[in-house]
């Protein structure tokens, strides 16, 4: 009887341990591919030679759904120091893609875009074996 039930509260224990460590908000793969989206999105806006009003507008939306990935990825995955630095490298040029697209200044949402793909692709050459990351 004692064996039955140390072997019952052995599962229990792992299955609580496993719940506790996947848990059940988004992965990391999911979030990234949420913001595929708004990524070519802006990579289609950066090889044009002068912006409209409309597109301005896009990029801001975009800038703002990466933004939100960003935060959603910082306060929902456990992270390391690296993982953190290349997150605010993303957050920080996301916010300066907004903020030139708000002053419809071309050359600098392309300066921006071009650093925050190398952040991008740096954080998806780290984790990629690990988490997966590539969408």
């Amino acid at each position: 009887m004692k064996l039955k039930k140390g072997i019952l509260a052995g599962i229990c224990a792992m299955v609580i341990s496993g719940m506790a460590s996947i848990g059940y908000g988004a992965t990391q793969q999911e979030i990234c591919k949420n913001m595929w989206d708004p990524f070519q999105s802006m990579r289609a806006v950066t090889g044009l030679m002068e912006l409209t009003s409309g597109q301005c507008t896009q990029l801001s939306k975009d800038a703002a759904a990466i933004l939100a990935g960003v935060k959603e990825s910082h306060d929902s995955i456990s992270v390391d120091k690296n993982y953190k630095v290349l997150n605010d490298e993303v957050a920080y040029h996301a916010a300066n893609i907004d903020a030139a697209a708000k002053a419809n200044d071309l050359e600098e949402v392309q300066v921006q875009f071009r650093r925050m793909t190398i952040a991008c692709r740096n954080c998806h050459k780290i984790y990629k074996t690990e988490q997966r990351l590539v969408p």
